[in-house]
């Protein structure tokens, strides 16, 4: 239009000599310029128009509206992180908010599934059958069932979680030649402790896309502590342990203490430590004997306290008694008597009261209580021998250490297979003697020395022992041998007791076995097996298994106490616990010994700093934004336009009316120019 208004002048200048003598005069305006040539200027902005019209590829708009109906169904995968780091603050909540935000975005032609997991897959929920089309009101059905969903204490195998689902839809998509758009949307707090190599080795389909929802805790301070395998010295009053503090954490001061529960109770004998983020600290935590009894060790003064127990089988102080019969009084310092008093004097864990018998009375007195073990290193009379096997029969333990020749060929009568042979004497220091060549390690008495570390018995010289062979058929065992074959020690089960017999007595004149470090643990084994107790497992995480040794029948279940107060089974026939569903300490009623072990979180879970989804993406997994019901009607009314300006192509007709109208417009203003020049020639003065 401006343009349109800017009139072009003369360009040159003509002097005429006539019009010299006159004076110049401004021009006076009698009139303001007003439009002319309206035809061209309509055909101008006409064409203009048309072009701008033409560039925005405009097209005639259907009648129809869009709907829900018009959306296209897809297949949702809903997978909810039920591992133990979503217990940290309120991830749990803001977890099931997201997936119920999810599930309301979910359309009648949609099909939807729901999946937990953590260190395996559930299927809560499955895709609906072939052919049966989607669920009118399943997506209330997975709301239901959401709620009813718990974190549990396990790990995050985000990977094999991931590669399962995705496998498992890809293949029943293509096999259903389903119509549906799949997607996996995966709920969770995607900590860096996540195992994630399943992915690495897994081709990820291009039709599936992910859809990471991450919630996260307010405060992210945390740090966990283990107990280190203690070194040597006195494990009892002091042990090492390992305090580790998250990377994006921001706190870096903590404390340690023994305790009997779970809650973070300050105490006056907690022990400071100072870790930055991102790194790990190993102090020495105290034990004092009034924590002897605390079964866990606690840390206080992260934000998050799902991970600051560490459960450990606390020694548990034990009443024992043992009746010994033999000759040598208690103060002979080259006796039997005396070296057991001495390896049980001073015993942290029991309280063993040794009794002896006078060959005057009865072993076991009418009224009282049988003994917990019996020794015996005398000979005895025949009333006694009746006395001992109904002691045994009756479930008792009896250790038969003779003397003498006297005493074995007395005792060994308990033993109807065995027989004794010619006694082999040496004296104490010559180089004739035995060693301990084969040993049952599995065995209750020998399971402490099972370690390479502690099974070398080489330097326990054997001077004088008894000499016996095993009648055929043999109910009684060999559980050691001597270097020359000859049995060590013995073993007889008869109903629920046991005899046990040493074929060489561990006083200084027989034997180095009491001067040496390995009686001690052999006496703490064997009252172990005689007096009941309570054996230790190694501990585990939670979710792997426990062996549990144990004597009974392999026919008969164990019946496993869990911390919550439930019972757990093991299987018959099994020795190989599979319940460690909770961290705690757990007790299995075995026999003859209890056995406690203790149960942890995996330390893994305790890695809560942010895991970089970029790992997941360099290891092919394709990521995706899901879009809102109102995004995917207005991405669909999108498609549809540019269909639509696609097969009407509107622009084309719009730049050739422009090209119309220039050259229409050219032609006029042409006309235009020509008169306006006649005029001006017929102007000029001749």
């Amino acid at each position: 239009f401006i343009l349109h208004l800017v009139r072009r002048t003369p360009r040159g200048r003509q002097n005429f000599s006539s019009l010299m003598f006159l004076s110049p005069t401004i021009p006076k305006l009698t009139r303001r310029s007003r439009l002319d040539q309206l035809l061209l200027l309509f055909l101008r902005l006409a064409a203009l128009a048309l072009i701008v019209f033409a560039f925005s590829r405009p097209f005639l708009r259907e009648a129809s509206l869009l709907s829900l109906a018009d959306l296209a169904g897809r297949r949702v995968a809903l997978m909810v992180d039920t591992s133990a780091s979503m217990r940290r603050g309120d991830l749990w909540p803001q977890a099931i908010k997201a997936a119920e935000k999810e599930l309301d975005e979910i359309n009648p032609q949609d099909d939807v599934a729901l999946f937990a997991f953590s260190n395996r897959l559930q299927t809560i929920i499955d895709f609906a059958k072939e052919g049966s089309g989607p669920i009118a009101n399943k997506p209330e059905v997975v709301r239901q069932k959401l709620r009813e969903l718990k974190p549990d204490w396990t790990a995050t195998d985000l990977g094999t979680a991931l590669t399962t689902v995705a496998g498992e839809l890809d293949s029943t998509t293509d096999l259903n030649q389903a119509p549906l758009d799949p997607s996996i949307v995966v709920i969770s707090d995607f900590q860096a402790g996540s195992q994630i190599q399943a992915i690495q080795s897994f081709e990820w389909p291009k039709r599936i896309p992910v859809v990471p929802r991450r919630v996260e805790p307010p405060d992210t301070t945390n740090a966990f502590v283990r107990l280190l395998p203690n070194e040597e010295g006195d494990e009892l009053t002091e042990s090492r342990v390992r305090v580790a503090n998250a990377s994006d954490s921001k706190l870096d001061q903590f404390f340690l203490s023994w305790s009997s529960g779970s809650p973070a109770i300050k105490k006056a004998n907690e022990t400071a430590v100072y870790v930055p983020a991102g790194q790990s600290r190993i102090v020495r935590l105290s034990r004092t004997l009034d924590d002897l009894a605390a079964d866990c060790i606690v840390l206080r003064g992260d934000d998050q306290d799902f991970d600051n127990t560490y459960w450990v089988v606390p020694p548990l102080k034990q009443a024992a008694s043992v009746l010994y019969v033999g000759t040598d009084p208690p103060d002979q310092l080259d006796g039997i008597q005396y070296f057991l008093r001495l390896a049980v004097a001073n015993d942290p864990l029991r309280q063993v009261d040794i009794k002896t018998a006078t060959i005057q009375q009865s072993l076991i007195p009418p009224g009282e209580q049988a003994p917990g073990l019996i020794v015996v290193s005398r000979a005895i009379s025949a009333e006694w021998q009746a006395e001992l096997a109904t002691y045994v029969d009756r479930g008792g333990t009896l250790l038969l250490v003779p003397e003498n020749r006297e005493a074995a060929e007395s005792v060994f009568k308990l033993l109807d297979d065995v027989q004794l042979g010619e006694t082999s004497e040496a004296k104490n220091g010559t180089e004739k003697y035995l060693l301990l060549g084969d040993i049952n390690f599995t065995h209750p008495l020998f399971t402490t020395f099972a370690s390479p570390r502690y099974n070398d018995f080489t330097k326990i010289h054997f001077w004088n022992h008894f000499p016996v062979t095993l009648k055929s058929p043999a109910q009684t065992r060999i559980v050691a041998r001597f270097d020359n074959g000859v049995p060590a020690l013995i073993e007889r089960t008869v109903q629920t007791g046991r005899i046990l017999g040493l074929m060489s007595a561990w006083q200084p004149r027989d034997s180095q076995f009491a001067v040496s470090s390995k009686f001690v643990p052999f006496i703490g084994s064997l009252l172990d097996l005689a007096c009941g107790g309570v054996n230790t497992a190694a501990g585990v995480e939670v979710s792997n298994p426990v062996t549990i040794t144990t004597l009974k029948d392999s026919n008969s279940k164990i019946a496993v106490q869990k911390p919550d107060g439930s019972l757990g089974n093991v299987a018959a026939g099994s020795s190989s616990f599979t319940g460690t569903d909770l961290p705690g300490i757990y007790l299995a009623r075995t026999s003859p010994l209890d056995t406690r072990f203790a149960v942890n979180m995996p330390a893994s879970e305790s890695n809560t700093a942010p895991l970089d989804l970029e790992q997941l993406e360099q290891s092919g997994v394709k990521f995706g934004a899901e879009l809102t019901r109102d995004e995917r009607v207005e991405r669909i009314r999108q498609q549809r336009d540019t269909e639509l300006e696609g097969r009407q192509k509107v622009w084309r007709w719009l730049l050739v009316l422009a090209i119309v109208v220039l050259i229409v417009e050219s032609w006029l203003a042409g006309r235009a120019e020509q008169a306006v020049r006649i005029l001006a020639r017929k102007e000029v003065p001749q």
